[in-house]
């Protein structure tokens, strides 16, 4: 394997790891936050987890802004994830089939 793999591997990774923790911490700050302010809002944050709480962050005002932030942040690094590795992914899936099927010919 080369630099830019492990590169792009370990770029990937990360934002999809920060993502994720993002829209967990999102999740758990507007969560209990919609229980307490009735079934009306706590209903499309436990059915649409992405969506119902950056709604629900959204209408609330300044209260949640931090929450609407992770939630945008958690976003935007998801989708940089998504385009990376739909962008670079099939290149090198097809470098490393390439030196698969290399190394096996090589072999016999």
């Amino acid at each position: 394997m080369d630099a830019w793999f492990v590169t792009f591997a370990m770029a990937s990774s990360l934002l999809l790891a920060c993502g994720a923790a993002l829209l967990l911490v999102g999740y758990i700050n507007t969560l209990p936050a919609a229980l307490n302010f009735g079934w009306r809002f706590a209903v499309p944050v436990i059915l649409l987890p992405v969506a119902g709480p950056l709604w629900f962050a959204w209408t609330r005002g300044e209260e949640f802004r931090r929450a609407r932030y992770q939630l945008i942040g958690a976003l935007v690094l998801l989708a940089l994830a998504a385009l990376l590795i739909l962008g670079y992914g099939p290149y090198f899936a097809e470098r490393l089939v390439a030196e698969m099927a290399e190394a096996a010919k090589m072999r016999y």
